[in-house]
C-alpha cells in the first residue's frame, strides 16, 4: 500500500463541482415534482445501517459493501441500495400505514469496487417504491412512471426493456434439472454469451423439444409478438402465468399511451437477486450502461417479518447527468465591491437585491488594486460589477 497523496480520493469517488452539482439538484427537483404528482412522497433513511439487518437483506454481495464498527462493536454498512432500508421502514415505523404505500427518494448508495474496475463506488440514485400492490396495475404504474421520469430528464432515444424472472427461471427449470447448470446458463444470458448458451443446451438437454424450446427462448427479444412466441413454448404453469402477467401489463401500458417506449427481452437477467416477477431496465442510445432498473420483489419484506408485494425502480443519476438536457436555472451573477466608507450603503443594497428571483449577489471589500484589474478578474467569472466607492456614488461597470 503506497502513501496517499495529499489530494487523492478513495477509489470510485469523485468531486462534483458547482456546475454539475447545480444540474444534479435541478434533475432531482424535476423528478421529485413528478414523483409527488403520482402520489410518491419523499423519504430519507440513514447513511449507515446495521449489517445484521440491511446488510443481510440487501441483494448486494457482502464483499461489495463498505463496513465499519460502532463503539459497541456492531458492524455497520454504508447503505448499498435503497430498497432494503425502505423495506425496513415500511415493516417498522409504517407497519400500520394503509397500503399501498408510495415512497420516493434521492440519495447516495455505496458499493466497493476493485481498483481496476473503473466504476463508481458512490452512486447517485433517485427512485420510487410501491409497497402492498401486487397486481398488474402496480407493475404498469411503476413502468409508466419510469418512462415519464426518463422523458422528464429529456433523454433522447431511450427504451424500457421488460422481462420476467418467473419465465426466465421457469423455462430453464422445465428442461434443465441441475441447479448448477441452470446457473451457468443464466450467467451466459447475463453476459449475452449466446454461443456458450447454445453449446451447453446441446450438451445438457437431450430432449429434442427441450432443445428447440430453449434455443427459441434465447432469441425472445422484440415487440409484443415476442409474448406470442413465448406462450407457444411455455410448459410449466409458472412460465405460462408470467407471460399472462406481461400481456396484462402491456394492455395497461397502452392505456397510458406509452407502448412505443417498451420492448421485451425474456432473457433479461435481473441485476438484483431479490426480484421475483417482472423486471426492466432503461437504456439510452450512446450510454453503455442501463440508466435505470427495477422490478417486482415480493419476497424481500419477508426478511423483516412483513410479507408484502412490492415493486420499484432506481434511476442512476451518475450515468445520465451529462446526457440530460436539463439545465440548472440561470441566475444573474452580480459582484458588489465596496470600500470602508460605503460598506453600510453597499450591504443595505445587497440585502434588498437578494430578495429578487434568479439573482446571485456576492460582496467583496475593495482591495485597493487597479480598477481595471478588478474588472478583468470578475469578468472572467461571468459576473457584472456594482461599485460602492468614489464619494458614495454607485456605478455599474458590468
Amino acid at each position: 500500500m503506497g502513501k496517499i497523496k495529499p489530494f487523492e480520493k478513495p477509489v470510485g469517488f469523485r468531486d462534483l463541482l458547482t456546475e454539475m452539482t447545480a444540474k444534479k439538484r435541478a434533475v432531482e427537483g424535476h423528478l421529485q415534482q413528478l414523483f409527488q404528482s403520482w402520489g410518491y412522497e419523499e423519504i430519507l433513511t440513514p447513511t449507515l445501517e446495521f449489517d445484521e439487518t440491511i446488510g443481510k437483506a440487501s441483494a448486494i454481495s457482502s464483499g461489495k459493501m463498505f463496513k465499519l464498527q460502532d463503539r459497541l462493536g456492531h458492524t455497520l454498512v454504508l447503505k448499498p441500495d435503497m430498497t432494503a432500508p425502505i423495506a425496513r421502514v415500511v415493516s417498522s415505523i409504517l407497519k400500520d400505514h394503509p397500503v399501498p404505500v408510495r415512497l420516493s427518494y434521492h440519495t447516495n448508495v455505496f458499493r466497493a469496487q476493485e481498483n481496476e474496475a473503473g466504476r463508481a463506488s458512490e452512486l447517485y440514485q433517485s427512485g420510487v417504491e410501491l409497497i402492498g400492490e401486487g397486481t398488474p396495475d402496480g407493475d404498469a404504474e411503476v413502468i409508466a412512471l419510469a418512462i415519464e421520469s426518463l422523458k422528464q430528464l429529456q433523454l433522447n432515444d431511450f427504451q424500457l426493456v421488460v422481462g420476467h424472472t418467473s419465465f426466465l427461471y421457469g423455462i430453464l427449470a422445465d428442461w434443465v434439472e441441475e441447479k448448477d447448470q441452470q446457473e451457468e446458463l443464466i450467467s451466459d444470458l447475463s453476459c449475452k454469451n449466446m454461443v456458450g448458451f447454445k453449446q451447453k443446451i446441446e450438451k445438457w438437454v437431450t430432449d429434442r423439444e427441450g432443445q428447440q424450446s430453449l434455443l427459441t427462448f434465447a432469441h425472445l427479444q422484440g415487440d409484443i409478438r415476442v409474448l406470442d412466441q413465448a406462450k407457444a413454448i411455455a410448459k410449466s404453469e409458472r412460465a405460462k402465468q408470467a407471460i399472462e402477467d406481461l400481456y396484462q401489463v402491456w394492455k395497461l401500458i397502452k392505456i397510458y399511451g406509452l407502448e412505443s417506449y417498451i420492448t421485451f427481452d425474456l432473457t433479461l437477467v435481473p441485476h438484483m437477486e431479490y426480484y421475483t416477477g417482472m423486471v426492466f431496465v432503461g437504456t439510452v442510445k450512446g450510454i453503455g450502461f442501463p440508466v435505470c432498473g427495477g422490478g417486482r420483489y415480493d419476497s424481500l419484506l419477508d426478511a423483516f417479518g412483513n410479507p408484502q408485494a412490492a415493486i420499484g425502480f432506481a434511476i442512476h443519476l451518475d450515468r445520465i447527468l451529462e446526457g440530460s438536457k436539463i439545465e440548472a436555472p440561470r441566475k444573474r451573477k452580480v459582484k458588489v465591491i465596496y470600500d470602508q466608507e460605503h460598506r453600510e450603503e453597499a450591504l443595505h443594497y445587497v440585502l434588498t437585491r437578494r430578495n429578487e428571483q434568479n439573482i446571485s449577489i456576492e460582496t467583496q471589500r475593495y482591495t485597493g488594486k487597479n480598477v481595471d484589474y478588478e474588472i478583468d478578474m470578475v469578468n472572467e467569472q461571468g459576473k457584472e460589477i456594482i461599485w460602492f466607492i468614489e464619494r458614495g456614488e454607485s456605478q455599474n461597470e458590468g
